[in-house]
């Protein structure tokens, strides 16, 4: 199954009538079992390409559509924002059932595979835990597990890292490497911090400054185990310093414009 991105694009009109053009056609393939980072400057549409994805919000133009998919089959997507969303009232395993409880499934098979996911993420025995007895990154995980129980055929997140203090930002990077490479789960995954995208993806999309269109797309093409490892070093740099040089080039000329336009 692909998901398959199509000259898409949006514009926002605000309240004086004025429109706001945000991205432009965009195409984009993202095949089975593939990890795609989205990365570029500031306002240049990251969230609104995935929130359209999601179908979240409507494009002014283009399409968002699945290929090659069973007879029957209904694609499912699962979202993890940078705020999880847990709610307060509901406990580890509560949150987690709460996508299954909406879907009908039947409390057996229900109750294992909450079982599987906390053991998954690394929650056992926090299942009765509330969120606000719970660290961000556990309040993290728990969104993952959640996001993960429903099995979905697409994985999106959206800066889920972000508000994450350094090292447990690491911890939980290293831990989604280990959670795709056991799930392999399609994800198309929107982050700012350039480091992030090239340890986890397996290809980054560039977008430009609004209106965002794709500038480049880069292949890693170093496992994604090695990728910390100092042999590696080199390689990893010269694709974060590709990165930046894109993105820094194009915040330069924006703020230049708004300078000049001053």
């Amino acid at each position: 199954m692909k998901l398959v991105i199509e000259n898409i694009n949006k514009i926002f009109a605000n309240s004086h009538g004025s429109e706001l053009s945000v991205l432009e056609d965009i195409d984009l393939t993202i095949n089975e079992e593939e990890f795609v980072a989205l990365v570029g400057p500031s306002g240049c549409g990251k969230s609104t390409l995935l929130n359209i994805t999601a179908g979240l919000l409507e494009p002014t133009e283009g399409t968002v559509k699945f290929t090659e998919v069973e007879e029957k089959h209904q694609p499912r997507l699962s979202i993890v924002f940078q705020e999880t969303g847990l709610f307060p009232w509901r406990n580890v395993h509560d949150n987690i059932a709460f996508g299954l409880e909406t879907a009908g499934m039947a409390e057996p098979q229900r109750e294992e595979r909450i079982k599987h996911y906390i053991e998954l993420v690394g929650l056992n025995g926090f299942e009765k835990a509330f969120p606000h007895q719970l660290s961000g990154g556990m309040r993290q995980r728990v969104g993952i597990a959640r996001a993960l129980a429903i099995e979905p055929d697409l994985l999106l997140m959206d800066e889920p890292f972000s508000a994450l203090d350094a090292q447990t930002r690491t911890i939980m990077q290293e831990e989604l490497v280990t959670l795709w490479e056991k799930t392999r789960l399609t994800t198309l995954y929107v982050t700012h911090n350039i480091q992030e995208a090239v340890m986890l993806a397996d290809r980054v999309v560039l977008l430009s400054r609004r209106p965002g269109k794709i500038s480049s797309i880069l292949k890693i093409d170093i496992p994604r185990e090695d990728r910390g490892k100092q042999k590696h070093a080199e390689e990893i740099s010269e694709y974060i310093n590709k990165i930046w040089e894109h993105i820094s080039k194009d915040a330069r000329a924006a703020l230049m414009e708004v300078e000049n336009n001053g």
